[in-house]
């Protein structure tokens, strides 16, 4: 069976438990494998086994060994990355496995960057018959808006239809940055909140971006008076700092493994005006730097959920002084 990421929900309870997810969406991928996983947790996969390009060699074993399930009855969910070339024969061979798509203890999540398959080749119509294939491809204008009134199901009634509205006028075509303002939304989203022109953030709330832009242009006392503003009298946007650092460290890092790093920036739902300030902000750290100050942040967070015995704002600051310093 074959369906679009928008409509995955209604095939789910007739496809066997094998998936194969493709299309040039990331966002709407991404979106599929959360919802595949839920679905396979609620039937009692427990169990994950990760498979990437240098694994593949040992795809048909991994199946074959977690096909009768564990000696504690769990059932395994078995999710392979295939990020680069063609689609492999070690790929393609799951699907002559026989009575595969009727493995009750495992399944199989193949998540593929090719963005077209070609339906008339002999093992996409063989997967065709064994597993549900869901295509991700760009949205049309009228889908945009209902995936966004979809994610925006945590704000109320009345005001939905505005928010729906005004993030597509901002983003239209880019779900990375309409979920970027999902994100932030679900920070600091209050009920009835004051929808201000161009932004779904309200005035009160700007100083948190202002980090942003201290943080990319390399201004350190700037930077640290704002933290030290919000942190006074704001404290509760700590949430909303941590992925503010996040976002920089992360699309900074992804743009300097990508052979066009601008491109990668917006993918990653930098705003336009803001590219070239990244630009100068990577050219300032090493990919190594980077990698390792995205350790950094995943600390923080942790800090701020006190689940580590650090004070955030420290660590935080500290954090901020290594992303700015000359």
């Amino acid at each position: 069976m074959k369906c679009e990421a928008l409509s995955i929900k209604k095939y789910l309870d007739k496809s066997p438990n094998i998936f194969f997810i493709f299309g040039s969406e990331v966002i709407l991928k991404n979106n599929s494998k959360d919802v595949l996983k839920n679905h396979l947790k609620a039937k009692g996969f427990t169990e994950r086994k990760f498979i990437n390009k240098d694994g593949f060699k040992d795809i048909e074993q991994a199946i074959i060994e977690n096909a009768g399930g564990s000696l504690f009855g769990s059932k395994t969910i078995i999710e392979i990355n295939h990020d680069q070339g063609k689609i492999p024969d070690q790929i393609i061979k799951i699907f002559e496995i026989p009575n595969i798509s009727n493995m009750e203890n495992i399944a199989i999540i193949i998540n593929s960057h090719n963005e077209k398959l070609n339906s008339s080749t002999k093992w996409v119509k063989q997967m065709d018959l064994s597993a549900l294939i869901v295509e991700c491809k760009k949205l049309k204008s009228f889908e945009e808006k209902i995936w966004l009134k979809n994610e925006l199901s945590f704000t109320s009634d009345q005001d939905r239809s505005g928010l729906v509205q005004s993030i597509y006028e901002m983003n239209s075509g880019n779900l990375v940055a309409q979920q970027n303002e999902i994100k932030i939304l679900k920070l600091v989203y209050k009920d009835g909140m004051n929808m201000a022109q161009g932004s779904v953030i309200d005035s009160s709330e700007f100083l948190p971006f202002e980090l942003e832009d201290m943080i990319i242009s390399r201004d350190t006392k700037n930077a640290l008076r704002i933290v030290s503003s919000i942190k006074s009298s704001e404290g509760h946007y700590a949430p909303l700092l941590v992925w503010i650092v996040g976002k920089i460290v992360n699309s900074s890092t992804n743009a300097l493994q990508n052979r066009s790093p601008q491109a990668s920036l917006q993918k990653s739902g930098v705003w336009g005006d803001k590219i070239s300030g990244y630009m100068s902000f990577i050219k300032k750290h090493s990919l190594k730097d980077l990698i390792g100050l995205q350790r950094n942040v995943f600390e923080l967070d942790l800090a701020n959920k006190g689940l580590i015995k650090k004070n955030f704002w420290d660590e935080l600051d500290t954090l901020i002084i290594k992303l700015t310093a000359s």
